[in-house]
């Protein structure tokens, strides 16, 4: 597990420094180095239900909808893809010369790579009714409940 422990004035030192944002940070992101860098990404989501329904949205900011995944085998409910960097698909083009260019990176705080979160469904939901739609990096997933399942409101008599 990776752990970062924040040091303010160690942060704030490092800017002070001539030329600190250059010196040693740069990085070549050529093919080789990406391929080791591959990394999995998880990715944030927030469950809610209604009367009717499961709601499921997952943030992916930065994935194209071509390389979003969603798919329910059984009750298992697998949302995946991949995150792809900037540099990678500057990197695979070629220069005028032929040879494969290759980029420094001054800083990458964001995380790339493949993704994937599953989830057990209910034995109430209809899951072959199940709805998506991805927006603005927001993938929603819509989850009905079968209706038999959909709890009707009544009064219950009470006797003393």
């Amino acid at each position: 597990m990776f752990t970062h422990t924040l040091n303010p004035a160690a942060d704030l030192d490092f800017f002070f420094k001539p030329n600190a944002f250059f010196n040693g940070q740069k990085r070549p992101l050529n093919s080789e180095a990406r391929r080791s860098e591959t990394s999995f990404i998880r990715t944030a989501v927030d469950i809610s239900e209604d009367k009717n329904a499961f709601y499921i949205h997952a943030e992916l900011p930065g994935v194209k909808l071509a390389d979003v995944k969603v798919a329910v085998d059984k009750k298992i409910l697998t949302l995946s893809g991949k995150k792809t960097s900037v540099f990678e698909k500057t990197a695979d083009k070629k220069s005028e010369e032929g040879n494969q260019e290759t980029i420094s990176a001054h800083t990458t705080e964001r995380r790339f790579g493949e993704f994937s979160r599953s989830f057990t469904l209910p034995d109430s939901v209809d899951a072959k009714k199940l709805l998506a739609n991805f927006s603005d990096g927001v993938l929603t997933l819509q989850i009905p409940k079968k209706e038999e399942d959909v709890q009707q409101s009544f009064e219950v008599n009470v006797s003393s």
